[in-house]
């Protein structure tokens, strides 16, 4: 897999910390959501993880790219989106295999103050010679559940995921545990 790369114009535009929709804190009402979270960068052979300093974040709304940013020096984020919209959100930029998330905020309802989606995502770099096309569609899908008043992740989608990618690294250990030898 290819990893995503902006247009030059986008490129230049994202040398600033973030760019796009960036609501004034004190107007926040429940016509937005809360996304915060932690990056990580995982070395899946070794089997260790760090904060991934300047992760890029970029986040469509309805297919149209709505702000982009980078995360701070210990991988944190938090933004404010707005209620109402389709969002995939791609975290890791070209440094890393980026790992989209979908946000389905359509049938969030709106309420005195944002609800919160706390969402970490663990990155890893690019590796020569191996793709990751299992990588080309959403990672995680994420609705509202109205018994749980809650945007909730299809926990039985991401298990699935994560068993390829996991399998597809259990192949990359051994063949790079052949070469070794």
């Amino acid at each position: 897999m290819k990893t995503f790369t902006l247009p030059s114009l986008l490129a230049i535009l994202l040398s600033f910390n973030s760019f796009g929709h960036i609501p004034d804190k004190n107007q926040i009402t429940g016509d937005y959501f809360l996304l915060k979270g932690q990056v990580y960068e995982v070395d899946m052979l070794a089997g260790s993880e760090m904060a991934a300093v300047s992760a890029q974040v970029v986040v469509y709304q309805e297919k149209e790219i709505y702000v982009a940013f980078f995360t701070e020096k210990d991988g944190l984020y938090e933004f404010y989106l707005p209620v109402g919209f389709m969002y995939e959100i791609w975290f890791g930029g070209s440094a890393f295999i980026n790992k989209k998330v979908q946000v389905d905020a359509r049938m969030l309802p709106k309420e005195k103050k944002p609800q919160k989606l706390d969402l970490d995502m663990g990155l890893f770099r690019p590796m020569d010679g191996y793709d990751f096309p299992l990588l080309n569609d959403p990672y995680v899908l994420i609705g509202y559940d109205e018994e749980m008043a809650a945007l909730i992740p299809d926990l039985e989608y991401t298990e699935e995921k994560a068993a390829e990618l996991e399998k597809l690294f259990r192949k990359i250990k051994k063949e790079q545990g052949k070469k070794k030898e």
